[in-house]
């Protein structure tokens, strides 16, 4: 099992590698590619030390999976893809035959050259593409992106997507699209749980990618200064870091996957500002079922993945109606809300979905013969 993923291993924890994880468990070899390169990279020299470090083992608990950090350029401009296309692609390419073996699934993230090349030069016995992103619409976006993805779509044997928007995009070129949505450990935030509905709202909280492009930062200036606590918990982009300069932000930096439900502990509701975009529009945000899986309130704006969960999200269009829902929480909130929530991110464990990925998986493999 080849994973080309599209972040890095020490990144947020993600779907990439809660498939990477559970499919070791399930006896598979497994490497995770980290990411081969997107969008201009950040001035990091601790990301380009890793980068140019090569295979090491990524989880000492799971003696299946190695993590390989591929030397490789984002195609960003034409120095960097000559690089690849001549001398770091063929070489990583190399290098990941030696260690997956003849015909190995693959699932790919990034709709690049890179993907393709390798896609091709692993001659796999299945090329997967988990579509999770309208990558055209990324700040960055390198040329040619929307035809490579077409190609990708084409030679894959099965894609998967994320989003209906994304599977009705996909399915212009591949009607056979699969719906598969995101997923959550529900027990990993099982103990934030209480016995009784909020009455008060005093901390709320997002945690995640902390990104400018993504997220309406006026929605969480206004909420801080509403008189809420407001808990930050990720990484935070340049854009973003202005609001640390406001009283009333708690802001507990980026934390592990393990160390998430502690640092969450004291959070009376979520909050899931998202900006309105072409990006944001094709998204099915993954923090929603670790939200919904503690029984806590969520107050979101309206994107379209969240079409049908109104009895489980709060919707709000602005800052207004954000800190008003916000403030009604006491009167609106009862134990039955709150077991929808958990029962609807029960539906979507992780459990439940990778069941449905590796048995579709195997059902194209008997196709195959």
């Amino acid at each position: 099992m080849v994973l080309l993923a599209g972040v890095r291993w020490d990144f947020l924890w993600q779907r990439h590698h809660e498939l990477a994880v559970r499919f070791a468990r399930a006896g598979y070899r497994t490497v995770f590619v980290e990411t081969t390169g997107f969008s201009r990279p950040r001035p990091d020299a601790r990301a380009l030390a890793r980068r140019f470090l090569g295979l090491r083992r990524g989880s000492s608990k799971e003696p299946a999976l190695t993590v390989h950090a591929p030397r490789t350029l984002p195609p960003t401009n034409p120095i960097f893809r000559a690089a690849d296309r001549l001398l770091l692609a063929p070489r990583l390419a190399e290098n990941l035959r030696a260690v997956s073996g003849p015909s190995p699934i693959v699932i790919a993230y990034l709709p690049t050259w890179t993907t393709l090349y390798l896609a091709s030069r692993l001659s796999p016995g299945l090329l997967v593409y988990d579509l999770c992103d309208d990558y055209a619409a990324f700040p960055g976006t390198p040329p040619g992106v929307e035809e490579s993805e077409r190609e990708l779509l084409g030679r894959s044997d099965l894609v998967l997507c994320t989003s209906e928007v994304l599977l009705q995009k996909a399915r212009r070129v591949r009607p056979d699209a699969v719906l598969c949505g995101p997923a959550v450990d529900c027990g990993r935030f099982a103990s934030l749980r209480r016995a009784e509905p909020v009455r008060r709202v005093r901390t709320v909280c997002f945690f995640g990618d902390i990104a400018a492009h993504r997220l309406d930062l006026g929605v969480l200036e206004e909420v801080v200064r509403s008189g809420f606590v407001f808990r930050l918990i990720g990484r935070m982009d340049r854009c973003s870091r202005r609001l640390l300069r406001i009283p009333g932000i708690d802001y507990r930096g980026e934390v592990s996957y393990e160390e998430l439900p502690r640092v969450l502990r004291g959070v009376d509701a979520f909050v899931l500002p998202y900006r309105s975009g072409r990006l944001t529009r094709a998204i099915f945000p993954a923090k929603t079922y670790e939200c919904l899986a503690t029984g806590l309130p969520v107050v979101a704006s309206p994107l379209p993945a969240f079409a049908g969960l109104e009895d489980a999200v709060y919707l709000a269009r602005d800052p207004r109606e954000f800190i008003g829902t916000l403030r009604s929480l006491g009167s609106l909130e009862t134990l039955q809300k709150a077991r929808r929530r958990i029962s609807l991110a029960e539906e979507n464990s992780w459990e439940a979905r990778f069941s449905q990925i590796e048995g579709l998986l195997w059902e194209q493999i008997r196709r195959r013969g």
